[in-house]
C-alpha cells in the first residue's frame, strides 16, 4: 500500500511553524517568570494589586468617561502621526493602511512578551512592498526616541514644577527601593535620549560617511558582508528622511505633543476624580515615570512593570496611605483600560487593513478601467 505524499510546502509552513513557536517558547517562559517576580514584589511591599472595594464607589462617571475619551483621541493621535515618516520613503503609502499596520502593532507591543511586538510595525508595513523593513525599522526606532525625548522633558518640566513629599521616602511601601532615586533616573533618562536624537541626525547627515566606511572595514573580511552591511545602513537612514523635511517634521512633533498632552490631560483628570488633588505637573511626572517604566523588558500586558512604575511615581507626592487605596484604584483602571484599548486597537487594525485592501482593489479597478 503506497505511502501518502507530504506535500513539499505544507512541510516547509510546518518547520518554519515549529521554529518560530520554538523561538517563542523561551521568551514567554521569561516573560511569565518575570510577571512572577513582579506580582511577587508587589505582594511582598505590600502594594495592592486590586483597589479596596469602597474605592470603586469613589470613582465619579464622569471622570472615567473623561478618561477613556481622551485616551483613544491620543491613541488615534499616536498612531496617524506615522503616516509623516512614512510618506517621504513611500509618497503614495495609503493612510489607512499605515494606522492599519500601527494599530495592530501597538496593541502586539503591549500584549507580546519582553516588548518582542516591536518587530510587527516594521514587518506588517514592509509585506506592501512600498518600503523595505528596514526603512519602516528605521522610522520605528526614530518614533521611539523622539517620543522618549518629549516624554523625558516633560516629566522634567513636572518635576521641576511639582510640589513632591519631603523628604522623598526610602523605600516603596515594604519594599528597600528608593523613592529618592526616581528623579536621578528621569534626569538620566533625558540625558539618553537627547543624546540618542542627536546621534540620530548625525547618522542622518553623515550616512554616506558611514556607509563608505562600512564598505572598507567590512570589505577587509568580505565584500559581500560589505555590501549587505553598507544597504542595510541605507535603508535604515532611509527611515530618518523626514529628517530634512521641516513640513513633515512639525507635523509629526505637533501630533506628538498633542497625544502625550492628552494623555497627562486623561490621567490628570482621572486622578482628580479620585480625590488625589493632583497639578497637571504631577499628573506629566505621572505619565512620564509609567512611559519610561514601560522600557523595562516584562511580562504580557507590561504587567508587573507598570504598576511598579506608577505606584513609585504616586508616592513622590502623596501620602502611602493615599497611594494604597486612591492610588491603587487610580493604577486599576489606567491599567485595565490599557487592556481594553489595546484589545479594541488590534481588531480596528485588521479592519482598517480590510478597508485598505478594498481601497486598493477599487482604484486597481478604476486604473485599468481608464
Amino acid at each position: 500500500m503506497p505511502e501518502p505524499r507530504t506535500h513539499p510546502e505544507s512541510s516547509k509552513s510546518a518547520g518554519t511553524r515549529g521554529r518560530l513557536l520554538s523561538g517563542a517558547a523561551p521568551r514567554i517562559a521569561g516573560s511569565l517568570l518575570l510577571g512572577g517576580g513582579f506580582l511577587w514584589l508587589l505582594m511582598r511591599g505590600g502594594l495592592p494589586l486590586l483597589p479596596p472595594r469602597d474605592a470603586f464607589a469613589q470613582l465619579p462617571v464622569w471622570s472615567l468617561t473623561s478618561y477613556f475619551a481622551l485616551s483613544i483621541c491620543a491613541a488615534l493621535l499616536r498612531t496617524y502621526r506615522w503616516v509623516y515618516l512614512i510618506r517621504p520613503i513611500a509618497p503614495n503609502a495609503s493612510a489607512l493602511r499605515v494606522m492599519g499596520v500601527g494599530m495592530i502593532g501597538f496593541a502586539a507591543i503591549f500584549f507580546a512578551p519582553l516588548r518582542s511586538g516591536e518587530i510587527v510595525r516594521p514587518y506588517l508595513l514592509s509585506q506592501g512592498g512600498e518600503v523595505t523593513f528596514m526603512q519602516a525599522a528605521g522610522t520605528v526606532g526614530a518614533e521611539r526616541v523622539i517620543d522618549g525625548l518629549v516624554l523625558a522633558l516633560f516629566t522634567f518640566a513636572g518635576l521641576s514644577l511639582a510640589t513632591q513629599v519631603s523628604p522623598l521616602p526610602n523605600k516603596l511601601g515594604d519594599l528597600p527601593l528608593p523613592i529618592s532615586a526616581v528623579p536621578a533616573a528621569v534626569y538620566g533618562a533625558l540625558v539618553v535620549f537627547v543624546s540618542a536624537f542627536i546621534l540620530m541626525t548625525l547618522f542622518y547627515f553623515a550616512r554616506g560617511l558611514a556607509g563608505r566606511l562600512t564598505r572598507k572595514i567590512v570589505g577587509l573580511v568580505s565584500i559581500r558582508a560589505a555590501e549587505f552591511a553598507a544597504s542595510t545602513l541605507e535603508r535604515l537612514a532611509d527611515g530618518l528622511s523626514f529628517l530634512p523635511s521641516s513640513g513633515k517634521l512639525l507635523r509629526f512633533l505637533r501630533e506628538t505633543l498633542g497625544c502625550w498632552l492628552l494623555t497627562i490631560l486623561a490621567q490628570w483628570v482621572l486622578l482628580r476624580g479620585l480625590s488625589l488633588d493632583a497639578s497637571f505637573a504631577q499628573a506629566a511626572t505621572a505619565v512620564g515615570v509609567q512611559g519610561l517604566g514601560s522600557l523595562v523588558p516584562a511580562g504580557p500586558g507590561m504587567f508587573g512593570a507598570y504598576q511598579i512604575a506608577g505606584f513609585s511615581a504616586l508616592a513622590m507626592f502623596f501620602p502611602l496611605a493615599a497611594v494604597k487605596t486612591a492610588g491603587a484604584m487610580f493604577i486599576f483602571v489606567t491599567y485595565t483600560a490599557q487592556l481594553a484599548l489595546n484589545g479594541l486597537q488590534l481588531f480596528a487594525g485588521f479592519w482598517l487593513l480590510s478597508k485598505a485592501k478594498a481601497q486598493k482593489r477599487l482604484q486597481s479597478g478604476d486604473r485599468r478601467s481608464a
